[in-house]
């Protein structure tokens, strides 16, 4: 073992140094081809494939070369050591910096696709084509004064308090319990046709996820969590400060049964009980948490950030809850008569939309949309438009009551600057097995999304 080790050391190396070039090459395809489209089937999973193998091979390759390190400091052959221990250090940091350099390109330089570089609108389109509108002005800069439905009121009103050390979350959810348990079937009629909460499907698994109202207008920015700050800042106030002491983030969801976005923890406390919140790390020294309360049925889950230890918000929040699933009384502009609204606006990027709609389709189950590009019937993103679009929504056997849908997606084919026409479609799957069916589209003007 130790002639093979002391022999090879050299070839370990080579291997060493040749599967991190396929590492970085690897990268490099995974970075370009991350937009889904036509030209990456096969060739993602083959990259996937060189990946792992790489990294098995490179592995070995790291066992074999500092076992012949440790093996020639035992012979005493210093020279070959010191020779090891040099090319060794060499490999590490250039390895590193090849990856950093990639990653901060992935960060601050986009790639073009080229999609939309050969496509133009037809003149028979562009007359009655509908063109986003101004977004709603959701930033990381907006105040909680924003918000104008009585959840975000009642929950924001919290930070008015300039909050202690106390951590402790006290959480009364029995009237939600027993909706679960007992009475399934109008909790999820509830969810659907309440404007402040987005029921939806998140990797297979059933969820909801609350809404905000934006001066009158529904809205939920991507994953489900709202940003700012508690309030204005003063004339010649220090930004930083004025940011660390009054910065928020939260999102209230809850799961059916496991909590969503990529988590797949279920309930820690139980659905009645006071409980002391866990910390993570938050941004610029503030306090991050996310407290999951339930039972194997359900899971609330409220994660809260911001500059004091005792959770306000989660408080506040579960305050609210307690009386919402006790009253169970929809808002006044849960259901509303009047013409069908097909509103698009404008996302953070260009690439990234909102689409709100007021529609019945007459029956339960779940809405969604699908895109194609006008000209050469292109379907857009289908690998990830149904995860972000899907929402089961209200609906009544009054067809002239109509219930919100709104989501942001995103199209990923196309480069920032290059407009192109596409025809959203809004489709319907009815829960009784009937075939699916197109409720509404319309012919709009957007970008892609540029990584």
């Amino acid at each position: 073992m130790e002639k093979f080790l002391f022999d090879t050391w050299y070839g370990a190396f080579v291997v060493l140094c040749g599967t991190s070039v396929l590492l970085v090459v690897c990268f490099l395809f995974e970075f370009v081809l991350a937009m889904p489209r036509p030209v990456t089937v096969g060739v993602r999973p083959l990259a996937a494939g060189i990946w792992l193998t790489c990294l098995l091979v490179q592995l070995v390759s790291v066992i074999i070369f500092f076992a012949a390190w440790i093996v020639s400091i035992l012979r005493r052959q210093w020279k070959r050591a010191v020779l090891q221990a040099v090319l060794g250090v060499v490999w590490v940091v250039a390895f590193c910096c090849a990856i950093s350099m990639l990653i901060f390109f992935t960060m601050f330089f986009p790639i073009e696709d080229h999609f939309a570089d050969e496509l133009t609108i037809p003149p028979e389109v562009a007359a009655n084509i509908v063109e986003p509108e101004s977004g709603c002005e959701i930033s990381l800069f907006s105040t909680a004064d924003v918000y104008d439905d009585d959840f975000a009121t009642s929950v924001f009103r919290s930070l008015a308090n300039e909050g202690g050390e106390d951590t402790t979350v006290t959480c009364d959810l029995s009237g939600l319990a027993d909706l679960v348990h007992n009475r399934r079937d109008e909790l999820m009629e509830y969810l659907a046709c309440h404007p402040g909460w987005w029921l939806h499907e998140d990797h297979g698994r059933l969820c909801a996820t609350r809404r905000l109202r934006l001066r009158g207008v529904w809205n939920h920015p991507l994953h489900g969590y709202y940003s700012g700050n508690s309030r204005m800042r003063h004339e010649n106030e220090n930004y930083e400060s004025y940011d660390r002491k009054t910065h928020y983030q939260t999102r209230t969801t809850i799961g059916f049964p496991h909590s969503p976005f990529g988590r797949d923890g279920g309930a820690e406390h139980p659905a009645v009980c006071t409980a002391n919140a866990v910390f993570e790390s938050g941004n610029q020294g503030t306090f991050a948490s996310c407290m999951r309360f339930g039972d194997q049925e359900f899971c609330v889950e409220v994660f809260e950030e911001s500059a004091t230890r005792e959770r306000r918000i989660t408080n506040a929040a579960m305050s609210f809850l307690k009386a919402e699933f006790t009253e169970l009384k929809l808002p006044a502009d849960a259901a509303m008569r009047g013409p069908e609204e097909f509103t698009l606006r404008n996302g953070m990027q260009p690439g990234i939309y909102n689409l709100t709609l007021r529609l019945n389709p007459g029956e339960s189950g779940v809405t969604y949309l699908k895109a194609y590009e006008v000209t050469k019937g292109t379907r857009l993103s289908e690998s990830r438009l149904y995860g972000s679009s899907n929402e089961r929504m209200g609906w009544s056997q009054d067809p002239e009551e109509k219930f919100l849908y709104e989501n942001e997606f995103t199209i990923y084919e196309g480069d920032w600057g290059k407009p192109y026409a596409v025809r959203i479609e809004v489709w319907f799957r009815p829960d009784s097995g009937k075939p699916e069916r197109k409720l509404a589209e319309r012919t709009c003007k957007i970008e892609g999304w540029q990584r």
